[in-house]
């Protein structure tokens, strides 16, 4: 019988199926002829992929409006020489045709279809925190009806864990931390942990049932990041694919594990497949008017293909579309379904991921060898000082992802504040400015002066930056305390130790003595 007690995901970022493989050689993938070669591993823009960008590429499943909308960058594809570790690993295990992003948008409403089988109605990008909002109310993080994976892995004593990519130079707070309840468990070393202790983590022995792992998204530049965001280089994420796969598969636990690597949407670059219709979630819209543009969609129709690659010793090797049929559909909702089947988590979060096919169908009675290529190479160098605030502020409008942080920050604001006793900066030293800048970025592009929107971008990067610098403080002294808490528990045990010891010292001394002539 199979037997898979841990599941790792691996989201990257902005990457098509046929961009990232078209010219990969797989066996059953062909470039279309719109593709040509010669994607370069890092860009200067971010190809646009917000929601009605999206429909202006798919044109009502003619698929011809990516060029139009980004460029000649989205029609480039990459070969083997230049996602070398991503290819090998797919061509050894299975490899998805039938992926696709949960809905035609940007990255946020599409990672959460990955963590709630929905995105509550969102289906743009996040606006700048409200700041009126903001001021009264400490909890400023993004809802579902039904809860989402971790609400019901914790719910089931089912364990979970989060690793991200620690800075204190750039703003990489974990995405995940927009959902209920998280920031509550943001500082618990038990849930969130630094990605460098990954590797030691599972030597170890110490791995979750379900771990959720966040690349370096190099907020507010991209440029040093690895999550494979075209302004980063698509070459470190390949490196960071590589390593979370030889953590796993070269240790012990990796003979009960799967991985899956996926990527969350398209980022604008082209692919030749019309997404096909999805199951609508089902469930309240909550956080549709927390979109910087809301729009009116009804969540029956995915998104963009992207790449997926799901490891384990007990699943079958191959494409996806032979495997599981022509007709099946997978997107970011189906790691629940998977999820549920794995760790027996009861019935559906939402009518999404009921109606995603399983992975769990493709499981093994006995488990394959894993076989992968030795690639040595230069580890990637992803520290360097970050751009100034003033330097990024003036490039244009704050990214998507940018104002996504911001209503993290908002939380953690609060959070810090609570615990050190402080008025949170929301609502105290950056009122005012926060307000104004809510004001300026809501407005039509068109009719704000640049000055005006170069100056709303700084204070939101100086908002969070503020925040970021608070929790800082509050995470050592925090671990601070866990040491004195650690020291004083031991002490009893150590003077115990040495009185013990002083009482054996006496009793011995005392049987040597010479007894006295009576």
């Amino acid at each position: 019988m199979a037997n898979i007690k841990h599941v790792f995901v691996l989201m990257l970022e902005n990457r098509s199926f046929d961009h990232l493989l078209g010219f990969s050689g797989l066996p059953g993938v062909n470039p279309p002829p719109a593709l040509v070669p010669g994607a370069v591993d890092q860009l200067a823009n971010d190809p646009p992929h917000e929601f009605d960008d999206v429909a202006a590429q798919i044109d009502g499943g003619a698929m011809d409006g990516f060029e139009r909308s980004g460029g000649p960058d989205t029609m480039m594809g990459f070969d083997e020489s230049e996602v070398p570790k991503l290819i090998d690993i797919a061509a050894n295990n299975l490899y998805f045709d039938n992926w696709f992003s949960s809905m035609p948008g940007p990255t946020w409403p599409n990672r959460l279809f990955a963590h709630a089988a929905s995105s509550g109605g969102l289906a743009n990008s996040l606006s700048g925190p409200d700041a009126i909002k903001a001021v009264k109310n400490p909890g400023f993080f993004l809802d579902f009806s039904n809860g989402h994976i971790f609400d019901r892995l914790t719910r089931f004593g089912v364990t979970w864990r989060v690793y991200h990519h620690k800075t204190l130079t750039n703003f990489d707070y974990p995405q995940v931390l927009c959902l209920k309840g998280m920031v509550d468990k943001w500082h618990n070393n038990k849930f969130f942990r630094p990605f460098s202790q990954l590797a030691s983590d599972i030597k170890a022995g110490d791995v979750a049932a379900y771990t959720f792992i966040e690349p370096k998204y190099d907020l507010p530049g991209y440029s040093q990041g690895n999550s494979q965001h075209p302004i980063g280089r698509i070459s470190d994420g390949d490196f960071l694919i590589q390593s979370v796969y030889d953590n796993i598969f070269k240790q012990k636990v990796g003979a009960n594990s799967a991985l899956l690597i996926t990527w969350d949407e398209h980022g604008g670059f082209y692919d030749n497949v019309n997404p096909p219709a999805a199951a609508p979630p089902g469930d309240a819209a909550p956080n549709k008017d927390r979109a910087q543009f809301p729009r009116d969609f009804p969540f029956d129709r995915f998104g963009v293909r992207v790449p997926a690659v799901l490891v384990s010793p007990w699943l079958k090797s191959g494409l996806g579309s032979d495997i599981f049929g022509n007709g099946s559909h997978f997107d970011h909702s189906s790691i629940i379904r998977a999820l549920r089947t794995t760790f027996s988590l009861g019935g559906q979060l939402t009518n999404r991921d009921e109606a995603s096919p399983d992975w769990n169908a493709a499981l093994l009675t006995k488990p394959r060898v894993l076989k992968l290529k030795s690639h040595k190479g230069p580890k990637p160098k992803l520290g360097g000082p970050p751009p100034s605030l003033k330097k990024v502020a003036a490039k244009g409008a704050p990214s998507g992802n940018l104002l996504g942080v911001a209503q993290i920050a908002v939380d953690i604001d609060w959070y810090a504040a609570e615990r050190l006793s402080l008025p949170p900066h929301i609502a105290s030293d950056f009122e005012e400015r926060m307000q104004h800048a809510q004001v300026v970025l809501a407005r039509p592009r068109e009719t704000v002066a640049p000055a005006q929107r170069t100056a709303a971008h700084l204070t939101i990067l100086q908002y969070i930056a503020a925040v970021q610098a608070r929790d800082t403080r509050l995470q050592a002294i925090e671990q601070k305390a866990v040491g004195k808490s650690a020291a004083a528990k031991s002490r009893p045990k150590a003077k115990a130790k040495k009185l013990k010891k002083s009482v054996v010292k006496k009793q011995a001394a005392k049987r040597s003595r010479p007894k006295r002539a009576k």
